[in-house]
């Protein structure tokens, strides 16, 4: 993929420092966006230019962490926009398993594990003794590492749980949360970057939700037409309440629902 050039050299400058900083290729970012989110986290920190910037992230790995933060956006919590999980539990996921008994599914820039895990839960929930396979990958290795532990999370982050799933699924300490580890077992974490890693095939369910919207267009081909090679014919991809697919047909993907398109067979 060709990358957009750039005329301001102090922010191309400091572009490639934070890339080799955090390991996160940025040039197929919204260039609009992230210049948004760093000059936010430069005036809140008395930054004044790129230069300085770049300065102050090689003396702080707080303040690179932050960067790092703001630019991958890690947001997310369990059973997000419910109606959407109530309908792969109550018509995809049964749909998928009277195709296939070992269900591969692949939780694509999963943050801090709360979609994986969410995924996981209701396989056990409708199919207890189900062995499927469940991979959650993302770009940022701390978050992966947070993500991995299951634990920590804020009320704020289990607020959509349904009562019957918090109680079953989760231990509350010190004001947290914690997933119980007969589903952490379930869930493989692995880094792996959307823009350069060779994608998992054969699968059945791919959600990626609220990632592609901050890449530019062509990124988002990129993604796209990957993730329509990696489903089986009749797979499922699961996207984000505010995400559409221009002209998905030309990638093998049909509408199938709100947020959910199906590899055409």
């Amino acid at each position: 993929m060709t990358q957009q050039l750039e005329s301001d050299p102090q922010w191309l400058s400091f572009r490639r420092a934070l890339e080799a900083a955090i390991g996160v290729p940025l040039a197929q970012y919204k260039e609009p966006q992230m210049k948004r989110r760093l000059a936010s986290l430069m005036t809140r920190r008395g930054i004044s230019s790129w230069a300085a910037f770049s300065r102050a992230i090689a003396g702080d790995p707080k303040l690179l962490a932050e960067v790092r933060d703001t630019l991958t956006i890690n947001v997310s919590e369990f059973f997000r926009q419910p109606e959407r999980f109530r309908d792969l539990e109550v018509r995809w996921f049964p749909q998928l398993l009277r195709e296939r008994r070992s269900l591969k599914i692949w939780s694509a820039g999963c943050s801090i594990g709360c979609e994986p895990y969410t995924i996981a839960m209701i396989l056990d929930r409708i199919d207890p003794q189900g062995r499927h396979s469940i991979l959650a990958t993302d770009v940022d290795m701390p978050i992966l590492s947070r993500a991995k532990d299951g634990a920590g999370y804020l009320p704020s982050e289990v607020r959509s749980v349904p009562p019957d799933y918090l109680k079953r699924y989760f231990v509350k300490e010190d004001g947290t949360f914690r997933v119980i580890d007969e589903i952490r077992r379930k869930v493989t974490f692995r880094r792996h970057d959307l823009l350069t890693d060779a994608y998992p095939s054969d699968l059945d369910l791919i959600a990626c939700r609220n990632v592609v919207i901050y890449f530019t267009d062509e990124a988002k081909t990129h993604i796209y037409a990957g993730f329509s090679r990696s489903l089986r014919p009749g797979g499922v991809l699961f996207v984000g309440g505010s995400e559409m697919i221009m002209r998905s047909g030309e990638i093998g993907l049909r509408t199938a629902g709100v947020n959910l398109y199906q590899r055409a067979a």
